[in-house]
């Protein structure tokens, strides 16, 4: 009897324990049933947000692109208009050059009108005629016309800026050309020499080798003191090892190197000069 009432207990609590894990089962089933109408709208709110961030950064990248479109075009415009101005510019200092000129021209008219003094008609007597022994004549060598050197200078300027503009602008024909002209009217200004290297570079743009070698070489036979003679020798090194000639360029890359040994440029002629005189081997050696 004794030990029957000692189990007893132990038998309540094992029922209160069912009950309360039936009870708290209970409960949990009840409290998802009423959140999960919530769970289900926050995932959706989730959805949501995510589909109208992906179309803001679509948008984003749309108006990106169209910014760079529009910047693209507008530096186009910049460079035509920096190329109509130097263009402007060059015409400009030419009409002044002339209208300076005309201004300093004597007026013919003027200077050989007779003064009233000079028309007047007197009566002299005539007597007979005596020879005269014809006085030399100095005649006064024609005035030389007055060259306005700033004004040269200018235009002169303003054509290579042109035809600089139109090389880095990709119009090889309008690069050309008005290197051309430019070395024309100004066989020997102060730009002659960049003119005659950047018409190289031009005619490298153009894929006309032999033209350029020719300019390179107008530079290098007329122009040792220019700041593009060791450039000069450089191309014509390149140009050379590009037509299959290495003995010619290993004499361009030498004479670069003893006449501006101290540039830039003849550091990189030394590296190509020895790539030519120690060519690698297949096996790497």
């Amino acid at each position: 009897m004794i030990r029957r009432l000692q189990a007893l207990p132990a038998a309540v609590f094992l029922l209160c324990l069912f009950f309360l894990t039936a009870c708290a089962t209970d409960n949990k089933k009840a409290s998802w049933d009423q959140d999960k109408p919530t769970f289900t709208q926050s995932i959706h709110d989730i959805q949501s947000e995510q589909q109208r961030l992906a179309d803001f950064n679509r948008l984003q990248a749309a108006e990106v692109a169209s910014l760079t479109t529009r910047m693209d075009a507008l530096e186009a415009l910049n460079q035509e208009y920096q190329l109509q101005q130097a263009q402007i510019q060059a015409l400009s200092a030419q009409i002044e050059g002339l209208q300076r000129k005309q201004a300093r021209k004597p007026r013919s008219s003027s200077a050989h009108t007779p003064s009233p003094a000079h028309t007047r008609v007197t009566t002299v007597k005539k007597h007979p005629a005596q020879p005269v022994a014809a006085a030399p004549v100095d005649v006064a060598p024609p005035p030389q016309p007055v060259v306005d050197t700033a004004a040269q200078a200018d235009a002169e300027k303003n054509a290579y800026t042109a035809a600089y503009l139109a090389l880095k602008s990709g119009r090889y024909d309008e690069a050309a050309n008005g290197f051309n002209k430019q070395l024309d009217l100004y066989p020997k200004g102060e730009y002659s020499d960049q003119a005659w290297y950047w018409l190289g570079e031009t005619r490298l743009a153009q894929n006309d080798g032999a033209k350029a070698l020719n300019a390179f070489k107008y530079v290098v036979d007329h122009y040792p003191s220019s700041v593009k003679h060791a450039a000069a020798l450089f191309k014509m090194a390149q140009i050379s090892v590009d037509n299959k000639q290495p003995a010619r360029a290993i004499e361009y890359y030498k004479r670069l190197i003893q006449e501006h040994a101290d540039s830039d440029m003849a550091e990189q002629a030394r590296a190509a000069l020895n790539a030519l005189e120690h060519p690698a081997t297949e096996s790497g050696q």
